[in-house]
């Protein structure tokens, strides 16, 4: 049950937070990765329900650390609160209260956004409650409480709102990833990083350069460009692997147009040897310290 007087001691408490948070408001910048990669283990993290720090006031630029869209109807939403935490699914909270609320304890209830913004004035329902009675000291947040979403958690006093407005409440974002292809496989297939930016809902995979697909899984082959002399490269299926097919200039052939069009004849192949590949193409092996094709196209001396 709650104490239905509050005592000399938890009121200075309160004089002094609320000095406190006069004194910071606009001057706490939240400290957060813009982008988070997935972990593969699940981790505990600890939050402080004070007013003593970590006490942000301006939703985007201070608790989020990040810039507003100038176009955002919200963009000057002013809301005193805890510093924001994201969480992955399956880690573990845990609420550490105050010191100087043990007189009184701790009520927390789980909330709508539209209530944790203007504070609940008075009365909430039973199943609101994310402890089922006030405590003390530091308690894991019950699981069913970190479902994937955001959650609202706000404290609620019975002489009024005071507390949540002067920024007792705590937005919770809890994010699962998408970056398995099946429960066992490795994240994104080994070939990206599972990651998540502060305002997307989930984790999903980023392919490195020569990867793509929803969980990198595809190999692009003509990203390692293997087709030569300004040809194209075109993909190819072939049984459960991929080709590549070289679409080839009109002097070129070959399956990576490295072939010139027609045979050896005497000085085809300045400082280097001529050898026919086929009976209609044929390559120059430049000697060292030499590069280029033919006679017909360009080439220079390289300086050892």
């Amino acid at each position: 049950m709650l104490v239905e007087t509050m005592t000399p001691k938890s009121t200075v408490h309160m004089v002094v937070f609320f000095l406190q948070l006069c004194i910071v408001k606009g001057q706490i910048i939240c400290e957060r990765q813009i982008i988070a990669e997935w972990r593969v283990e699940p981790k505990h993290v600890v939050m402080e329900w004070t007013l003593r720090k970590n006490i942000c006031t301006d939703f985007y630029s201070e608790c989020w650390n990040v810039n507003t869209n100038s176009t955002r109807e919200d963009k000057n939403l002013s809301v005193p609160q805890i510093c924001p935490v994201q969480l992955q699914l399956g880690d573990s909270l845990f609420i550490s209260s105050d010191p100087s609320f043990q007189s009184y304890g701790m009520n927390l209830l789980n909330v709508s956004k539209e209530e944790f913004i203007n504070c609940p004035k008075t009365g909430f329902l039973q199943e609101q409650q994310i402890f089922v009675c006030q405590i003390r000291g530091l308690h894991q947040v019950d699981p069913t409480w970190l479902g994937v979403g955001t959650h609202y958690f706000v404290e609620l006093h019975k002489r009024g709102p005071h507390l949540c407005n002067m920024g007792l409440r705590l937005n919770v974002t809890v994010k699962q990833q998408f970056c398995q292809e099946t429960p066992n496989a490795p994240l994104c297939s080994k070939h990206g990083r599972c990651l998540s930016h502060v305002w997307e809902k989930q984790y999903s995979c980023h392919c490195f350069s020569q990867y793509s697909g929803k969980f990198c899984q595809k190999f692009n082959v003509c990203s390692t460009k293997p087709c030569h002399n300004n040809a194209s490269c075109t993909e190819k299926s072939e049984g459960t692997g991929k080709s590549y097919e070289c679409t080839c200039p009109p002097e070129f052939s070959g399956k990576n147009c490295t072939e010139i069009v027609g045979q050896c004849q005497p000085h085809t192949c300045f400082n280097g040897n001529c050898s026919n590949v086929t009976p209609n193409t044929f390559l120059c092996e430049c000697d060292k310290g030499f590069t280029g094709k033919t006679k017909h196209f360009s080439w220079s001396i390289i300086m050892m």
